[in-house]
């Protein structure tokens, strides 16, 4: 695994309320990637229903363990975003305590 390394223009020696914007702001980051992931999965999941489009039809060549595989994977997918969620929460809670000192 190779060193993050740090762009010459960046500046690397900022303040606490620098420090609190910039965690702030890779949380909003993750935010939104994990909305986009989402929104990607209800896609998926309207496609393979038929309801994507108005007058498509679902997929004629799936079978039942087909959609219950295309269930599961979404199942696992929205276990892994609610985690992620959680971490996001306690490094929100960490922060705002962080204020508070």
């Amino acid at each position: 695994m190779s060193w993050m390394e740090l762009s010459s223009g960046m500046d690397i020696s900022a303040d606490i309320r620098q420090s609190v914007l910039r965690l702030l702001a890779s949380i909003a980051i993750e935010e939104m990637a994990l909305a986009h992931i989402i929104n990607a999965e209800a896609e998926k999941l309207q496609y393979i229903a038929g309801t994507l489009h108005p007058g498509s039809n679902p997929p004629g060549d799936l079978s039942f363990p087909d959609y219950m595989a295309v269930q599961a994977s979404a199942r696992s997918l929205m276990e892994e975003v609610t985690m992620r969620e959680m971490m996001l929460q306690m490094k929100f809670n960490q922060i705002a305590a962080l204020l508070k000192d």
